[in-house]
């Protein structure tokens, strides 16, 4: 008789789990659920589509602790699909706490300034069925969220010619940074990667790393080179990524090409300081949700398109050209559905 206490699953476990397409396919999913939801505060209503998924999310909230912050981000999914080719809906019920202690890297033996954890429940109970270690998936959520929003904003625009001769560039090569330049390796075809740190030797290791992986990826030939500037890095590419803690702008309209399009997770004092205000004039700016870019994106000036999954429910079209920006602030839903995923296939593999 299987037993009814909720599970643990480890970072380790997890990461045997991990396939790109399956974890696209969730964020999609999530991106849907966020924008088919009838009554959200938008300056149009929508009518909600019975036949997708739907979701109740809040706002995060923070809490401050001492020397750190506690942030809570709980979400509902309804009428979701786990799996691309299968047909059964579900509901799940999830909510993710993150802890962020500034000092902890400096501890003797050090340790992660941001630990997280999805507590998954049971959509009938209510009862706890598992804990998720969430470091790992939320790099994996962040960095599947930006592949998803270029999939849909910006991947239309090129054509087939072009699609083999992308460049990406990656500005800011930490935690996030890696998980980017590896996701988007993995399921898109770039001619040249280009990375740039504060820290050079930072993207010294991600470029080799990411040379290592590039024979298992769909990218066995992609050059991969590391930059002095943010400028020279940025010379020529299609998509980019920036995944800094910048407080002042690092990225200019002067840099980039008349056609980018440009995933900003920004993580300094607002998330939208990386692009200076001359980008933002004159670029389309996509978000994953109403709700958080009120709270979040409150100063940012510019044309705020809507949402990546009214686009993926061909509510909202995207521009022809020009400069298109993803706002990634990340959602609860985004962490409902890939833990959910996750402790799916974990329990597919331990009945097997």
């Amino acid at each position: 008789m299987p037993s009814d206490k909720p599970v643990f699953i480890s970072e380790d476990e997890l990461k045997s789990l991990t396939d790109w397409k399956e974890i696209l396919y969730v964020l999609e999913q999530a991106f849907i659920s966020a924008s088919n939801d009838d009554g959200k505060d938008k300056a149009t209503t929508t009518t909600t589509a019975s036949d997708q998924p739907y979701s109740s999310q809040p706002a995060r909230s923070f809490v401050g602790a001492g020397e750190g912050v506690l942030l809570c981000m709980p979400g509902f999914m309804g009428n979701h699909t786990i799996f691309k080719n299968d047909s059964n809906r579900v509901s799940t019920l999830a909510c993710k706490l993150i802890t962020s202690f500034g000092d902890n890297p400096k501890r003797v033996p050090p340790l992660p300034d941001i630990n997280g954890n999805i507590f998954l429940f049971d959509e009938v109970t209510g009862k706890l069925r598992a804990t998720l270690e969430a470091n790992y998936l939320t790099g994996l959520r962040t960095a599947a969220a930006s592949i998803v929003a270029t999939e849909q904003v910006f991947m239309p625009r090129v054509t087939d010619a072009d699609s083999k001769n992308l460049v990406l560039g990656i500005i800011g090569t930490g935690t996030q940074g890696e998980f980017h330049a590896i996701g988007f390796m993995k399921t898109h075809k770039f001619a040249n990667i280009k990375l740039w740190n504060r820290t050079k030797s930072r993207a010294e290791q991600l470029k080799d790393k990411l040379i290592q992986l590039a024979p298992e990826s769909v990218n066995p030939n992609v050059a991969v080179t590391v930059h002095d500037s943010v400028e020279d890095c940025l010379r020529n590419c299609d998509i980019i990524v920036t995944a800094t803690s910048s407080s002042v702008p690092l990225v200019f309209k002067r840099f980039l090409k008349e056609n980018v399009h440009i995933n900003a997770l920004g993580a300094g004092r607002t998330h939208h300081a990386e692009l200076a205000q001359d980008i933002y004039d004159e670029s389309q700016v996509f978000i994953d949700y109403q709700s958080g870019a009120k709270k979040e994106l409150a100063g940012l000036k510019s044309t705020i398109v809507g949402e990546i999954g009214e686009v993926l429910l061909n509510r909202k079209s995207i521009p022809s050209s020009g400069i298109t920006v993803f706002q990634s602030i990340g959602m609860a839903v985004e962490d409902v559905a890939i833990g959910r995923l996750f402790h799916t296939k974990f329990q597919h593999s331990n009945n097997h």
